[in-house]
This record gives C-alpha cells, structure tokens and sequence, in this order.
C-alpha cells in the first residue's frame, strides 16, 4: 500500500510538471556514475522543488540508430557501451514538424532517480514509472524541458522517459519484410526490456514498473497491455491519462 500511494502521489504531479534545465557541459567527476549491465553511465544532479537532490541519466542509447538497413525495421537492442557512457544532456527529438534538434538517431531514454545503489548493491529497489510521451505519433519526445521529473520526483521513485519513432518512421507498413509497421510501438517494448535488464542499476525495482501515457502515450499503454509482444512482462499495475 504504502508503494502504492508513493507512485500515485508521483502521478498526480504530472498536472504541475515544469521544465527541466538542460546542460550541456561534460561531466564532472563528482557526477554519479551507475553500473549496468551494459557499462558504466555517467549522469548529474538536479534538483526537485522541494529541493530534493535528483539523479539525472540523460540521453541513454537504448537500441541501435535506426538508419540504413534498419530503417523500418524493428529496433536492434544496443550493445554494451564503451568507457563510461556520458548520460548528462538530452538526445535530439525523432523527426517531426519542430524547430528543435532532431535526429533518425533518436531511440534514446532519460533515467531520473531519488537514490543510487552503491556497486553490486541490489537492496535498493524503488518503484518505477514509465511515461509514455504524447504527440499523436508524429510529435513530441523525451526531452527534459517536456517532460522534467522535477514534481515527480518529490517521492522516492524512478521514473523512465523516452523517445520512440514517429510518423512514417515508426508506423509505415507495407506488410512486407521491408517495412512490417509500428515499429514505434516496438521501440517502446525494446525500452521496457532495456529497463527489465538495467534499472536495477539506478535504484529501481523491475518488479514494480507502472506505464502511464496521455493521450497518444496513454494509447501505447492500453496496446501493451492486449500485445502480444509486452506479454510476460510484470507491471505493477497500467496507468492510463487520457
């Protein structure tokens, strides 16, 4: 109950969600660094408005670019990064009608979380909110000015955004090998399996991961929740804000 109330609390702040600041200064050495099973990430810290310190990841490969022979493809998981990986500015958007940076390289995820585990250190498990982002499927993303944690991250949660092909990129099908169509909505399955293998390493519980969308987001949520794809994965519960 009492994890219960602690993701609900986290979900009625989306209403009051504000801006997050974005950086793109490297990292500094006392920037926290997380163990996955994938590398070593390198985040920052911000802040929440109570002032609440907030681990930052920014910009987490998740799946390979999907360009070339893999545009119109499903997503390709990413393999193991190299050094330490520099998680502390937002990746660009997918393409879409906006004047801000995109990118056909954008299959990319943000990783806010309240308390880090130390190396090799499993007892530190707290429950996980997914947001799926709006935009009719041809617009919006993950970027930290959109969706900041900054009132969710008031309660001890980790939350997971991310972006996802849009438009002809992520939806075409021409039921043939060449384009077999939502690969969008595959994009996001590939995030939840990055998160069922790595979010432990940030504190959070693979357990008890809740999905909550608005409108095209909460769309992708009511569609995990019949495909058979998202089959075999355990959801503490599927919020949906339409």
């Amino acid at each position: 109950m009492h994890k219960t109330l602690k993701i609900l609390s986290a979900i009625l702040g989306l209403a009051l969600a504000v801006p997050a600041p974005d950086s793109n200064a490297p990292p500094k050495d006392t920037d926290p660094i997380v163990v996955t099973s994938l590398g070593q990430i390198q985040g920052t810290v911000i802040q929440s408005r109570l002032g609440k310190p907030i681990y930052s990841f920014r910009g987490i490969r998740y799946a390979k670019a999907p360009v070339n022979e893999l545009r119109f493809q499903p997503p390709v998981p990413v393999d193991k990064y190299e050094g330490v990986y520099n998680a502390t500015a937002d990746a660009p958007l997918c393409p879409q009608p906006t004047s801000d940076p995109t990118s056909e390289d954008c299959l990319f995820l943000n990783v806010y979380s309240t308390k880090l585990p130390k190396e090799n250190d499993k007892t530190v498990k707290r429950p996980v909110i997914v947001y799926i982002h709006a935009g009719g499927f041809y617009s919006v993303g993950s970027a930290s000015y959109w969706e900041g944690p900054q009132y969710f991250m008031d309660q001890d949660i980790v939350l997971v955004t991310f972006n996802y092909r849009l438009g002809t990129l992520g939806f075409l099908a021409t039921g043939e090998k060449e384009a077999p169509g939502n690969n969008g909505l595959k994009d996001q399955v590939q995030v939840l399996k990055w998160i069922n293998k790595n979010i432990e390493g940030f504190g959070g519980d693979p357990n008890s991961v809740t999905l909550m969308g608005y409108s095209a987001g909460g769309v992708s949520v009511v569609l995990h929740m019949v495909s058979p794809l998202s089959a075999g994965m355990y959801f503490l519960f599927l919020h949906t804000l339409l």
